[in-house]
């Protein structure tokens, strides 16, 4: 979850604009999926219960469900950086694409099904929501395996991550998604700067981004950070549209778009950069201000 390096005369106030242009753009998109796939996500945890709740669902619980997400990102991170080491390219390839094909499977086929069950006649339905879930899944495979184009990397990747924190928001209890971005942000910057991800960006740059980054103008952000831009958005329409309508939303847009920023424009200062922490607490912080 890092901001990758670029040279300070990249560094400009139109290559900023464009970059958090195309993270708005994904913000958006996801406000979209969150917004259709609503009924179908509230209906399977009020069946089957929140997503991920281990611990429980009071702030304390929510805290620990945080720092569990945590310790298994840490855990994969020192998975891949091993087989980055032992020159496992193929290995490490394939732990990548099942990580994010399998989401990328799951969240489609709803967001498919759901479209073409309100939009299209009733013989569709089966093709076009399998059908587009294992188009994603192709094109993620072509991604990893064969040829990592960058226009297609971004827009399936970026399709993938905004769907991704758009369930993360409507299947989280609340504790547990607003303290996610924050264990998220802290857990970035040791990452970064200590921990695995740098051993795996130092090791293998061009294999450790395949699959897992975007291209947003000049700047590559990573497939976590697009999943956290697009979760605490999500989480605000999905709390307070009935409440507030969509501004709780668009604030957080402009908050977390702000802190991204400020991160990308302080790159010309520094090698590498966490993309978490500001972006996440400036977010947490419009949606506090809408809870209290």
């Amino acid at each position: 979850m890092s901001e990758e390096p670029l040279p300070e005369k990249r560094v400009t106030a139109g290559n900023l604009l464009l970059a958090a242009g195309v993270v708005t753009i994904i913000q958006l998109f996801a406000l979209s999926v969150t917004r259709l796939n609503s009924p179908t996500y509230v209906a399977i945890v009020n069946s089957t219960g929140p997503s991920f709740a281990p611990l429980g669902t009071s702030p304390v619980g929510s805290t620990l469900n945080a720092v569990v997400f945590v310790a298994f990102a840490f855990a994969l991170t020192l998975g891949l950086v091993w087989l980055v080491r032992k020159k496992m390219v193929r290995s490490f390839k394939m732990v990548i694409f099942i990580s994010v094909a399998f989401s990328a499977f799951f969240l489609t086929l709803v967001t498919a099904d759901v479209f073409a069950v309100a939009y299209l006649p009733p013989s569709l339905e089966l093709l076009v929501s399998f059908g587009s879930a294992g188009i994603v899944v192709i094109l993620i495979g072509y991604i990893i395996f064969v040829k990592n184009t960058l226009w297609l990397s971004t827009a399936v990747l970026a399709f993938v991550g905004a769907e991704v924190g758009s369930f993360f928001a409507e299947t989280l209890p609340l504790w547990t998604a607003l303290a996610l971005p924050i264990a998220f942000a802290i857990y970035d910057i040791y990452a970064v700067f200590k921990g695995p991800l740098k051993a795996l960006i130092g090791t293998a740059p061009n294999i450790a981004l395949v699959g897992m980054s975007i291209k947003a103008g000049e700047f590559t952000l990573g497939l976590g950070d697009v999943v956290f831009y697009t979760l605490l958005p999500s989480l605000a329409f999905f709390q307070f549209d009935g409440t507030f309508g969509i501004l709780p939303a668009l604030f957080t847009i402009l908050a977390i778009d702000v802190g991204m920023v400020i991160t990308l424009y302080l790159l010309s200062r520094r090698r590498l950069l966490p993309g978490l922490p500001i972006p996440m607490l400036l977010g947490v912080l419009v949606i506090a201000r809408y809870l209290i």
